[in-house]
């Protein structure tokens, strides 16, 4: 073009009228096509003809062209958006005179004064990804709400990737949805999508196949209450910052904040998080990620701080079909932290806890941590339904930290759990583990648990039991932060390592269990508590009270307990001594039995306490098997007494010991003072055995069995 045709068409544009240069596109009735096939097309039929493309300096100039005086596929590059943001939002757009595009702000912008019907539009020239500033969105402060739904609509109809430059996105209405899209920005730190309304809604949605990653997103919850009462619990206003929804949908590098519900809501199938961010959720349902009827996903790296009910939530809505669950989702690596209040919709009910499973299946929580905590740490019941079969949840390597309860386990509608915990510990609790299985079907498998109680009380538990279902833990270590037996003894106050508070009557296995500061753990089961099955192994404890129908003991010291065996009552290789360790015998008890054991009642001066209960009062069998007695008989008294209840003192048969391969040892002075001693009236129990010895200073074992020869060496 020479020098003159260029001045002519100067002066033609400044005059408001436009050269027309011959040439023809290819129609745009049909809409938009794919961006890199739209472009190709372009380009071509563009050199088809000699049109000069055109500078002009906004989007609103670009409208005011005289579009008659255009050609068809002519292009226009437009600086800046506005005037006042040159370099920002425009681009290189091309005039298609037949389009019918819908107007949409960004990729297709109508002539000043047309109709939507009318044809032509200019249509913009685009890569694979979209900016805010194309459709007028600048990140300045002000009201973005408009143009940033232009945005997301025109994106997720062509499928084109949205990036957010550094800046502060004011809203003033929620539902901006993204779907099948990647949505970036350039970090939380620098990228913010600010609520500026006061109703409720989902700021930003992602829906199938969406990604969002490296921005905040702010619901504009309002300020706390000077006092938290039910009245204005929910008075609230804001919005949840982010909703997932759909399927295969992906957070990450995200912070969420300021809610008046869930700061991040995931209802999908197929769903990934990972270093997420949440903080300040208020309410009723103030929670940080709240997971609802979702499938198949993960929770990875992520945070919830500074929530009024749950920092991470697995569970389904009430109006949910009964299949409808969440199922199959970890979370690993996360930290819940700073939750307080609790919900008062329910009176209170809904209490504050770091992690809460429920109406789930297949949940794990692996290297989770929980702390400052109202109610609890971490929470895990089950929901699913009957013909789905039993609920699982696994716990691995978890952390439960000042809160009253670390973790609470339990079974949930009728439906039996299989809890599987691993490397789990409550540090500064009440209370560490409590357990609530009420079907027998209901299990719980635990390994290599510890517990650190807190100090200020002189009471506390590691684990708290009740219902009928299955118990087996190995492993366990509990710890006071500062407790000392001195000041409980002053207080009175009950203290047990294992309580059952309102009755547990299913099987308690327990394996490997200790007090770092060396002394005895404690049992005590209350209640309605008659265990169906008792056993403790490697293990020094008080059994405080402990009935079951059967009950077995193995390499295990205990100080001083009462059990009561109701079937059978197996003590293998165990001490038993310092205390008074006494054991009932009932009417049902079939096998009463102690093989390689210890009795080393020198320290304390504890004995055996046999107690027949048994009104009936048959004949009860008490066997002895190699075992070792020692005691000061002068100072101490006997090593075994055995009494029986007023009511079956005068019946005419009693219980038969048997010994057999045993050694008494009276470490005092020569003494008449019996081994044995009875308490029935009259003594009709007999005592038989071979092979057991008694040391020198030993000359009568027992008050009803005087014989010089009874229990002799050989």
């Amino acid at each position: 073009m020479d020098a003159r045709r260029r001045k002519l068409l100067v002066n033609l544009l400044q005059g408001g009228a436009f050269l027309g240069v011959a040439g023809v596109l290819p129609s745009h009735a049909d809409g938009m096509r794919d961006a890199s096939q739209r472009d190709m097309s372009l380009e071509g039929a563009a050199s088809s003809y000699d049109a000069p493309p055109i500078q002009v300096d906004s989007i609103a100039t670009m409208r005011r062209l005289e579009t008659s005086r255009l050609a068809d596929g002519q292009r226009v590059e437009v600086t800046g958006y506005y005037l006042t943001t040159q370099g920002l939002g425009g681009g290189s757009f091309q005039w298609a005179a037949h389009s019918r595009q819908p107007e949409d702000g960004g990729l297709s912008i109508a002539a000043a004064g047309a109709s939507e019907q009318a044809e032509g539009r200019f249509v913009r020239r685009v890569g694979s990804t979209l900016t805010p500033a194309m459709f007028g969105a600048m990140g300045d402060g002000s009201d973005q709400y408009a143009p940033l739904m232009r945005l997301a609509k025109a994106a997720s109809t062509m499928g084109l990737a949205v990036t957010f430059p550094p800046g502060d996105y004011a809203l003033s209405d929620t539902g901006v949805i993204f779907s099948g899209i990647a949505i970036s920005g350039a970090g939380p730190a620098r990228t913010t999508l600010r609520y500026t309304g006061h109703e409720r809604g989902s700021l930003v949605v992602i829906r199938d196949g969406a990604t969002i990653e490296g921005m905040t997103l702010d619901g504009n919850v309002s300020a706390d209450p000077d006092t938290w009462t039910p009245r204005n619990y929910d008075a609230f206003t804001g919005c949840l910052p982010l909703d997932l929804r759909g399927r295969d949908v992906v957070a990450r590098n995200v912070v969420c904040r300021r809610s008046p519900m869930a700061c991040l809501r995931v209802e999908a199938r197929g769903f990934k998080l990972e270093n997420v961010r949440t903080h300040h959720a208020r309410g009723n349902f103030g929670d940080g990620i709240f997971v609802v009827d979702s499938r198949d996903g993960s929770v990875e790296r992520c945070e919830a701080r500074d929530f009024t009910r749950i920092g991470f939530v697995s569970d389904t809505y009430g109006r949910s079909p009964i299949y409808m669950l969440s199922e199959r989702i970890d979370f690993i690596d996360c930290l819940a932290e700073n939750g307080h209040h609790g919900s008062y919709d329910y009176g209170g009910a809904e209490l504050n806890a770091g992690y809460w499973a429920e109406n789930s299946h297949a949940v794990r929580f692996i290297d989770c941590r929980s702390r400052e905590t109202t109610h609890h740490g971490f929470v895990a019941a089950t929901g699913r339904a009957p013909s789905q079969g039993t609920g699982h949840f696994s716990l691995q390597g978890c952390i439960a930290e000042t809160t009253n309860i670390g973790f609470f386990l339990k079974d949930l509608h009728g439906i039996p759990v299989h809890h599987t915990i691993t490397h789990c510990h409550a540090g500064e609790v009440e209370k560490g583990f409590c357990m609530e299985l009420d079907l027998d079907a209901s299990r719980l498998d635990g390994r290599h648990l510890t517990t650190r109680l807190r100090g200020e009380k002189a009471s506390g538990s590691s684990y708290v039991l009740e219902g009928t279902g299955i118990i087996e833990l190995a492993q366990i270590e509990e710890s006071w932060q500062t407790f000392n037996a001195t000041r409980q003894a002053h207080l009175g106050a009950p203290y047990a390592s294992i309580v059952s508070a309102r009755g547990f009557t299913g099987q308690l296995h327990l394996r490997h269990f200790t007090r770092q500061d060396a002394t005895p753990i404690s049992i005590k089961l209350l209640g309605q508590s008659h265990l169906s099955a008792f056993s403790l192994a490697d293990s020094h404890a008080e059994l405080s009270h402990v009935p079951a129908e059967s009950v077995e003991l193995h390499d295990c010291h205990i100080e001083a307990g009462w059990i009561k065996a109701f079937d059978a009552l197996e003590v293998a290789q165990c001490r038993l001594g310092d205390g008074t360790p006494r054991f009932d015998l009932f009417e049902s008890t079939r096998r009463h039995r102690y093989h390689q054991c210890r009795f080393d009642f020198t320290p304390g001066g504890g004995q055996l306490y046999l107690h027949n209960v048994d009104k009936q009062n048959a004949r009860r069998l008490v066997r002895f098997e190699g075992c070792h007695f020692r005691k000061d008989l002068a100072r101490q008294g006997s090593m075994i007494t055995l009494d029986a209840a007023p009511a079956v003192f005068h019946v005419a048969e009693s219980n038969t010991l048997t010994f057999s391969d045993c050694r008494f040892d009276n470490t005092g002075a020569r003494t008449d003072t019996p081994v044995v001693h009875t308490d029935q009236r009259p003594p009709q129990a007999s005592l038989t055995g071979q092979d057991n010895r008694k040391n020198a200073t030993i000359d009568a074992l027992a008050a009803f069995a005087p014989a010089t020869d009874f229990m002799a060496e050989s």
